[in-house]
């Protein structure tokens, strides 16, 4: 019965605390894998959850590790289309950066999280810029700044130059928020970011041009 595996799905992490880690590879690793494929109702227990039941699975190799992250992006397929929590819960997973390499991050993560910048639901894109502001303080945390501009330059193109007015507004949040989280030197912001958010100033939506003085103002 679905209803059984759900209850299970929701709290199979504080079951891997009572087990501990050899029996909770052993164990609940494969009924975990099955619930990443059983219904939407099921899988939200899981991806709630998703950080705290990883962190307990430290003892697996780093490549079974890595398999989890491949499969979030089947997590932004769902049975229902308007099932929008799936992704708000997807964004949401910032915690499991710290899990993970700042390759492993830059590869599978970052993918995920600029698609999640363009969602139609408002409370995800929110979310998610924090989820790119996170991925980015972590590339520059670990030395890897050619991935860092990589990214960034990703940013520009997709959200600066977008033709809808709530892509131009999303870059001037990102920008706001690295600024406050002081997440990349200034003097990189200054020279990548800094100019794409100066030619935003004239934008003929205010709302754009708002979070751009607020972006402005914070650095």
């Amino acid at each position: 019965q679905w209803k059984v595996r759900r209850t299970l799905a929701f709290s199979i992490h504080e079951l891997a605390v009572i087990l501990g880690d050899q029996l909770t590879a052993a164990d609940l690793v494969p009924i975990f894998n099955g619930f990443l494929k059983d219904l939407d109702e099921v899988r939200i227990g899981v991806l709630k959850h998703l950080y705290d039941f990883l962190k307990f699975l430290q003892l697996l190799h780093a490549d079974k590790r890595r398999e989890y992250l491949y499969q979030l992006q089947e997590f932004m397929v769902t049975d229902n289309s308007r099932n929008w929590r799936f992704r708000y819960e997807l964004a949401q997973l910032i915690l499991i950066i710290e899990l993970y390499s700042h390759y492993d991050v830059y590869d599978y993560l970052r993918q995920i999280a600029l698609t999640l910048c363009s969602d139609k639901v408002s409370e995800v894109r929110w979310i998610s810029y924090k989820l790119v502001v996170e991925i980015l303080q972590k590339l520059y945390a670990c030395g890897a700044d050619e991935l860092g501009l990589t990214f960034i330059n990703e940013l520009s193109v997709r959200f600066c130059h977008c033709p809808k007015w709530v892509g131009r507004q999303a870059f001037a949040f990102i920008c706001q928020a690295i600024v406050e989280e002081d997440c990349m030197p200034m003097d990189q912001f200054s020279q990548h970011l800094l100019p794409s958010l100066l030619s935003l100033s004239a934008d003929p939506v205010a709302n754009v041009r708002v979070l751009v003085a607020k972006a402005l103002r914070q650095s």
